[in-house]
């Protein structure tokens, strides 16, 4: 009975030792960070070194209805081009027709009193002239004298209503120009948001982005960061890919908060403090990667 009793108790040990074993190893490779001569590892995510820039609207808060859409999804625009046409597009251009219109309506205005100045001065100077040699009224002279001063009151009212009436020619063209939306860098139609007839509410009309240059932005546990540098060579890998990629520091956040990638581990830490970290891919990658923008990747920064 002795020798049984013996062999459960070895089988006991055998089954805790291997237990303690596996949980240390599994915990040593989910764990977000790698300590020793393997450097310091962390979770990242693949975005552009432009950003993601989301287009929107200067409508006011009413919003705008997109009446027209002149890209596509994968379109490459260059910085000016014209991505939309807003519904209110044929009033703001009927408004700027009529203050264009006003305004050249007060410029012939304008130079017909110019014409009437030059008359009234001329008989002015004519009915003083008179006036000396007694030949007309001081009566008559002061009739042109005040058809004179009328002419130049009128000429300087005008030239005032022209300046006012070309503001709000710039103010009707500045609102035309509202109608329309255009793309404020040269990159790519990552995704539209808004469709024609629909209106543009506060996720705005599409996504864009310059996927010319790749980055990778790295959540460091604020434990590792002084072992951080700008110009750190790193590994970048992730399921699926037949290589890792290279990859250097380029910026460092100033801001410390709690990380947004979680792991999928259950026995990773999900609620610890990190900064975030920006590293430049190599060339080689840009093509690769272009359609993996936001994929989690794993990041190694070298010793």
């Amino acid at each position: 009975m002795g020798v049984p009793l013996l062999q459960r108790s070895l089988f006991c040990c055998f089954i805790i030792i291997s237990w303690f074993s596996i949980s240390t190893d599994t915990f040593a490779d989910t764990s977000a960070r790698v300590h020793g001569n393997h450097g310091v590892g962390a979770l990242g995510r693949i975005e552009p070194r432009s950003r993601v820039i989301k287009i929107s609207h200067n409508a006011g808060p009413e919003g705008a209805r997109v009446q027209q859409l002149l890209i596509q999804e994968g379109d490459l625009v260059i910085s000016g081009d014209k991505l939309a046409v807003l519904s209110d597009d044929l009033k703001r251009k009927a408004e700027v027709g009529a203050a264009r219109t006003f305004v050249t309506m007060l410029e012939a205005q304008l130079k017909a009193e110019k014409y009437s100045l030059t008359f009234n001065r001329r008989e002015f100077k004519r009915y003083q002239s008179l006036q000396q040699d007694v030949a007309t009224s001081e009566s008559q002279t002061d009739s042109k004298r005040l058809a004179l001063q009328q002419s130049e009151t009128t000429i300087e009212r005008l030239s005032a209503e022209i300046a006012n009436a070309r503001f709000k020619q710039k103010i009707a063209e500045a609102e035309l120009d509202n109608a329309f939306i255009y793309a404020p860098i040269t990159g790519t139609v990552l995704k539209i948001l808004t469709r024609p007839g629909e209106r543009i509410k506060e996720n705005g009309l599409l996504e864009m982005a310059d996927l010319s240059q790749l980055d990778v932005v790295a959540e460091v546990y604020e434990v590792d960061l002084l072992q951080i540098k700008t110009g750190q060579q790193a590994l970048i890998s992730a399921t699926g890919w037949q290589r890792a990629y290279q990859a250097q520091v380029g910026e460092i956040g100033f801001q410390v908060k709690k990380n947004d990638l979680n792991d999928t581990d259950p026995l990773a830490d999900t609620d610890n403090r990190i900064v975030e970290v920006r590293l430049t891919l190599e060339a080689e990658a840009v093509d690769v990667l272009r359609h993996q923008i936001f994929r989690q990747v794993k990041v190694r920064f070298l010793p």
